[in-house]
């Protein structure tokens, strides 16, 4: 297994500016490094940058200072081996719990055939095996929750970041 990190920040600062130009600090000088096959959980109260570093790690926030680099690579945009299931599910509420966790591998552009089997895997994996054909507004929110993680794990990630998941 390789030396270099998954996920490294290096003296990391981001500041958000209002519409009004007033700066809000939300991480400064924050350095972390994760190595491959390593679980790490970040902790924090409410407000202290939890959300804003995931966010940098998948590429989605750049940082005002400092570096983020995943596998030794400076996060430059969009990394298809990271997996990101966010606070808020990301599902599509006109799309069925089937054809939700099939989207990913459509659009890296797998078959419809070959999507749907790699999804019924995943559904039944998640315990809902039985729901393939419900749209998201007739589950619970843990069962949206699965779905979530369902479309996360079929594209096999190499980095899964979680944001308040459960």
């Amino acid at each position: 297994m390789s030396d270099t990190p998954a996920i490294e920040f290096r003296d990391v600062s981001l500041r958000f500016i209002s519409a009004d130009g007033h700066a809000t600090v939300a991480l400064r000088n924050f350095s972390m490094s994760v190595a491959r096959g390593e679980f790490v959980a970040i902790v924090g109260p409410t407000g202290c940058g939890k959300s804003t570093t995931l966010n940098m790690v998948t590429g989605l926030l750049r940082p005002t200072v400092g570096e983020v680099k995943v596998m030794g690579q400076p996060v430059r945009g969009i990394d298809p081996r990271i997996g990101f299931v966010f606070q808020a599910d990301a599902v599509f509420p006109w799309r069925s719990v089937l054809e939700n966790v099939a989207a990913g591998p459509m659009f890296r552009g797998q078959s419809k055939k070959d999507a749907h089997e790699l999804a019924t895997d995943w559904i039944q994996r998640v315990g809902l095996g039985k729901f393939g054909g419900h749209y998201p507004h007739q589950l619970s929110g843990g069962m949206r929750k699965r779905v979530a993680l369902a479309q996360t794990f079929i594209n096999s990630p190499e980095i899964l970041l979680m944001d308040e998941p459960f």
